[in-house]
């Protein structure tokens, strides 16, 4: 659909309108499983678990709102995308999951962030886009390593092949 043609406030679902309030209702069950399951934690392990669960909740509370809100439109133009590159993006995850232990979690990151931005990639690829996406994911995946190793104190793999 174009955007003439859209009405100001409407939503226009990815699939069919009903799907698009299953995601939340899921979320919501999700996040509200999560907290329950931390009652069996100590007060400081469960802290970050229901952190994410709560945050959860209220994102999903707040997106059923807008759906509420906002008329919902089911997407009778979709395209239906490429199956080669869904199976490609399952296949370059299980691929990253499988050498972090070997290569650690910077470099695994840092492959995995390229390899699934070469396999997304629609458009035509240029030189700054290239540039762009490199630093982008050396930033991100760093930003994540400071995040959960530094500040957290999460121990993430180093690498089996650069251990003595």
């Amino acid at each position: 659909m174009n955007d003439a043609t859209q009405k100001r406030g409407e939503i226009e679902a990815a699939c069919s309108a009903h799907s698009e309030y299953l995601l939340p209702i899921l979320f919501i069950a999700l996040g509200s499983l999560f907290i329950w399951q931390s009652r069996d934690m100590s007060q400081l392990g469960s802290i970050f678990p229901v952190t994410i669960a709560v945050v959860t909740l209220l994102a999903a509370v707040l997106r059923l709102g807008q759906l509420v809100l906002h008329r919902v439109r089911d997407n009778t133009e979709r395209q239906k995308g490429s199956t080669s590159r869904r199976v490609l993006l399952v296949v370059a995850m299980s691929a990253w999951a499988l050498i972090m232990p070997w290569v650690g979690f910077l470099i695994a990151g840092v492959a995995g962030f390229f390899t699934l931005m070469m396999i997304a990639q629609y458009q035509p690829w240029t030189a700054r886009r290239l540039l762009g996406h490199l630093v982008t994911g050396v930033v991100l995946v760093a930003g994540f390593y400071g995040l959960f190793a530094m500040l957290l104190n999460v121990p993430l793999p180093v690498g089996k092949w650069w251990i003595g």
